[in-house]
């Protein structure tokens, strides 16, 4: 098993940064649960002086209690009676640390607004009067989403313009997630994030010392494995009907992936689900997706599930729990999982794509920086069939149209010359394209040769993917 603390370097460097500057700072952290946001903060005050309050689900009167404690542990002194206010208890911290740097960390910051209405407008105030001419490196964290955005970050809110610096957290991308699998083939590491995920808690739970498929049945198919019921330990923490989200996710893993076939497949009001899927996307378990170049109210939208755990766990696990509890996960993963893991590993595989041409972009290694890039989907107007490119990017009329293939075979020139007929349906206004196929096992001598003799035509195989670091 891998070290903790691994590919949050960047987050860490720019945290150390902000900390060199002998100012007040103001830092709002969030994502969702597991990321590593506890993480890094710890990593962060090693070796600082730093107080670690972690807000409970409780009431204010009981967290400010808490944390008056740690106040007076930090300082090693035996107050008997707690502050009377939030105000009192960040004025003293303020006082104290006039001469010498002090990490504040609030951890489940969401806690203690809900709890405390007030408490935002108290703090603008303090910041504004007190705390910015303080030495106190102050930070909210917190794991629901959009709270965060509109009641801390937001323009409405009253802490808006009073952050010193801020980050989302998200989970680690493939090429990130790679590092806690040394000892597995291009092919495995590959398939492992297609069942773990980018969440560092969770790839974790991977074992070296053995192969994929005793990683996936003893990480998922044992009624006693940390995975086993994780999405649903999540979701009772998060939300107050479960049960309901719970049955949204597992439709949108069946394959119903629009608004109004979620709604008939759980028995709800398509509106009062949509709101139910809006809370999922805050919480980053569920995405909202249009056709590339269409507005975001477009009737061909989409959802799919965010997190590959997440994703594979109700596809695999949830659906056969019965079985599972009944000792037979091993005829689960031979009858079950094995025969389909393949066609599930397809949209793995073109989060994974993308994922290769997000870091190739950053680098500046692909023929122009693109500014957008998605999916798309729509009906050819001469044959009225169903039309699907897996990766398009651009910037003005520059194009990269992509296609992506997890299979046994290796891709053919067909799939190239397919390719290029999709793209003149998407859009035939392109001053300049760019083909780039992306292929598991390779591709025929046909392609091969249409590359070579092609400057625009780019192909990918795993080894490619895998040395994208």
């Amino acid at each position: 098993m891998q070290e903790v603390f691994i590919g949050r370097e960047k987050e860490l460097n720019d945290l150390n940064t902000l900390y060199r500057q002998d100012k007040f700072q103001l830092f709002v952290l969030y994502g969702r649960r597991r990321v590593g946001k506890t993480t890094l903060l710890n990593e962060f005050c090693k070796g600082k002086d730093a107080i670690f309050y972690s807000a409970e689900q409780s009431n204010d009167k009981l967290n400010l209690e808490k944390f008056s404690s740690l106040i007076f542990q930090f300082y090693k002194e035996n107050r008997l009676e707690p502050f009377s206010s939030w105000s009192n208890a960040l004025l003293y911290l303020s006082e104290r640390q006039k001469e010498k740097r002090l990490i504040l960390v609030i951890d489940e910051f969401p806690y203690l607004v809900q709890k405390n209405k007030a408490l935002l407008s108290e703090l603008q105030h303090l910041i504004d009067h007190t705390l910015k001419n303080g030495n106190l490196f102050i930070v909210f964290c917190g794991s629901y989403m959009g709270f965060m955005e509109k009641e801390v970050l937001g323009s409405k809110s009253p802490l808006f313009g009073r952050r010193t610096g801020q980050l989302h957290m998200k989970p680690f991308s493939y090429q990130t997630s790679i590092k806690f699998m040394d000892q597995f083939s291009a092919e495995e590491k590959l398939m492992l994030y297609g069942a773990f995920g980018g969440t560092p808690l969770y790839l974790q739970q991977i074992d070296e010392k053995e192969d994929f498929d005793e990683n996936i049945k003893r990480a998922f198919l044992k009624n006693t494995s940390y995975l086993y019921e994780e999405p649903l330990l999540l979701l009772r923490q998060e939300v107050q009907e479960p049960g309901v989200y719970s049955a949204i996710i597992e439709a949108i893993a069946g394959g119903h992936t629009r608004a109004n076939e979620i709604s008939t497949k759980i028995g709800e009001e398509t509106a009062k689900c949509l709101k139910y899927i809006k809370t999922l996307c805050e919480l980053g378990i569920v995405y909202k997706e249009t056709p590339f170049g269409e507005k975001e109210t477009s009737r061909k939208t989409l959802y799919g599930i965010s997190d590959q755990m997440f994703r594979f766990w109700y596809r695999y696990v949830f659906t056969n729990r019965t079985l599972i509890e009944t000792g037979a996960g091993e005829a689960v993963w031979l009858k079950r999982i094995q025969p389909d893991y393949s066609h599930y590993m397809g949209l793995t595989f073109e989060k994974i794509c993308t994922d290769y041409l997000y870091s190739q972009n950053a680098k500046g290694e692909l023929p122009f920086l693109f500014t957008a890039i998605g999916r798309w989907w729509g009906t050819n107007p001469r044959t009225h069939e169903q039309v699907e490119i897996d990766i398009i990017a651009n910037e003005q009329n520059d194009y990269l149209i992509g296609e992506c293939k997890w299979r046994n075979e290796k891709l053919d020139i067909g799939v190239l010359n397919s390719l290029k007929e999709k793209a003149d349906i998407f859009c035939q206004k392109r001053e300049r394209t760019w083909f780039v196929l992306f292929s598991k096992s390779g591709f025929t001598k046909a392609v091969l040769e249409e590359a070579e003799k092609a400057e625009d035509i780019m192909l990918i195989d795993l080894e490619q993917l895998i040395k994208c670091q």
